[in-house]
Formats: structure tokens, C-alpha cells, sequence
């Protein structure tokens, strides 16, 4: 990370100067992976010729077909918490990429019912593929003992960064 950025702390300790040698080595990992997916996060946008708001909605729309619910607007809207306007932009966007098509919803009609085109997956999985294989050996490679406490961590890690108001 470039020296001045919010994770660029790692050789001052200046937030965790009573902290021991593993608890730093543990937070500096976390450090890291952040800054890896951040990285990555920079690649998928450029190799999709997206932007963030955009990938996060098909991933959704991916999720939602594959669980076998009928994805709409307005649960997109929900989803990734914006207004009725730019979820209209992005599905117009991921329409004109032929990444989706959208129809009326049959009972209400101030909702669109989204569907993905196969071009969408092909895009996901030449893009995503090879890593999510790569994540899922990483993960396997750990006792199920070890994964609960490694689930535990990163989740008491969301709630540690999460605002005040919503952590519990």
C-alpha cells in the first residue's frame, strides 16, 4: 500500500501499540488480505469493463436465479441499498452490456423481473473461475475445528468495522 493510505501503518504499530507480536502479525494478515481483494476488486472491474455497483448487482441477480427466486428491481434496489433511479441505471447498463435481459413483472408492474444471458456466466467464471478454485482449496485445506474458529474471527472482524448502529 502506498505510504499515507489508511492501511499503510503496518511498520509504526501506531494503533496497536500494546499489542503483542501475534496479534499484530494476525492484524497485519488482515491487512493484507484486504489489499489483495482490493486488488482483485481492481482487475474484475477492469477485466468486466464494470464498475462496482454494477458487478455487485449481477453477482445478486447470479445468486437470486441460482436459489431459484425470480430477481426484480426492486429487490436489487434493496440489495444494494440505492434508489429506485440508479437501479434503473444499472440494469440499463448491464442490458446494453448483454449481460441481462428484463421483462415485466406479470402481477406488479412497477417492477421489472431480470434475467441473465449466458454471456453474464461466461464473463463470471472466465473472470472469477480459477480463483474461487484457488479460495476453496485454501479453505478446504483447514480442519472443520479450524474453519469455525477462522468463521468466528472474520465475523466478530464485520462487526468490529461495522458502524456502531448496526453492530450489536
Amino acid at each position: 500500500m502506498p505510504s499515507g493510505t489508511t492501511e499503510s501503518s503496518n511498520e509504526e504499530r501506531y494503533w496497536y501499540e500494546s499489542a503483542d507480536a501475534s496479534t499484530l502479525a494476525l492484524l497485519d494478515a488482515v491487512r493484507r488480505h484486504r489489499a489483495a481483494e482490493a486488488e482483485m476488486r481492481r482487475r474484475l472491474r477492469a477485466d468486466m469493463d464494470m464498475g462496482d455497483t454494477d458487478v455487485a448487482a449481477l453477482r445478486w441477480i447470479i445468486g437470486e436465479e441460482r436459489s431459484g427466486r425470480a430477481p426484480t428491481s426492486a429487490g436489487l434496489a434493496r440489495e444494494l441499498g440505492i434508489t429506485s433511479a440508479a437501479t434503473v441505471k444499472v440494469v440499463a447498463r448491464l442490458v446494453a452490456s448483454g449481460d441481462l435481459t428484463r421483462r415485466p413483472h406479470p402481477t406488479d408492474r412497477r417492477v421489472l423481473q431480470l434475467e441473465t444471458l449466458p454471456i453474464a456466466h461466461e464473463r463470471i467464471r472466465r473472470t472469477l473461475g480459477r480463483m474461487h478454485e484457488r479460495l476453496q482449496r485454501v479453505a478446504e485445506s483447514f480442519d472443520e475445528a479450524q474453519r469455525a474458529v477462522i468463521i468466528r474471527f472474520l465475523d466478530d472482524l464485520a462487526v468490529a468495522i461495522a458502524p456502531p448502529e448496526v453492530a450489536p
